[in-house]
């Protein structure tokens, strides 16, 4: 017995240096999303006229820009939870990170090219199968993590568990919608999913733990 624990302890990982890999790759990715918004070439004495213009062609750019920024930000936090509960990691975890940065150095390559051609199907679809490989790591992720206990600080909350999946979701069901959407060539910007689901999931969320408080005889 003492032989087979001395072998698991030699297959953890000290999770420090991973998120400290994994908060530079995100904080990379995020600051270099920016890129995308070149500042215009206009000779000065046509910039009152021209500037807006231009500025107001750039709405994909800019919309592109603030989907993928918040969708890095809230992984990134989910990223978070996931090492709050870990004790530390081994190494399909450790790969499993490996996988999840690949995907985020990819994103502002992919928001560029939809910011920058949303009318040509190739690019949104790259952007699209982007978030959806990333947020299906993450949800592979915490479910490999829940059911490793030996990995972990303790317990985790069968509420919790089904909150954080509930939190991963939404980004899934945009992207798989998104694809369709400019599959199907609708005249609507698939981009949009990323705003909707979320606050649909949201509200259900909020349904569902006002429900459960009101059963239980406890405020919202």
């Amino acid at each position: 017995m003492e032989e087979s624990g001395n072998i698991l302890d030699n297959t953890l990982i000290s999770k420090n240096r991973l998120e400290a890999l994994v908060d530079g790759v995100f904080a990379f990715a995020m600051t270099l999303l920016v890129i995308g918004l070149s500042v215009p070439a206009i000779p000065k004495a046509e910039a009152a006229t021209e500037l807006p213009v231009y500025i107001a062609s750039m709405f994909p750019q800019f919309l592109s820009f603030l989907i993928a920024f918040f969708i890095l930000a809230s992984l990134w936090i989910v990223h978070h939870e996931h090492f709050h509960f870990l004790r530390s990691v081994n190494k399909v975890v450790l790969w499993l990170n490996v996988l999840i940065l690949i995907f985020v150095v990819l994103v502002p390559f992919s928001t560029n090219l939809s910011g920058n051609y949303p009318h040509v199907p190739i690019a949104p679809l790259i952007f699209h199968a982007n978030m959806l490989i990333l947020s299906c790591l993450f949800l592979i992720q915490w479910q490999y993590i829940i059911r490793r206990p030996s990995l972990l600080t303790g317990p985790v909350h069968p509420d919790r568990i089904l909150d954080a999946v509930m939190d991963r979701v939404p980004i899934i069901l945009a992207a798989i919608v998104g694809m369709g959407l400019v599959i199907s060539n609708v005249p609507f910007s698939s981009m949009y999913m990323y705003l909707i689901f979320p606050l649909l999931m949201r509200t259900v969320m909020w349904y569902l733990h006002s429900k459960k408080a009101a059963k239980n005889g406890q405020p919202a």
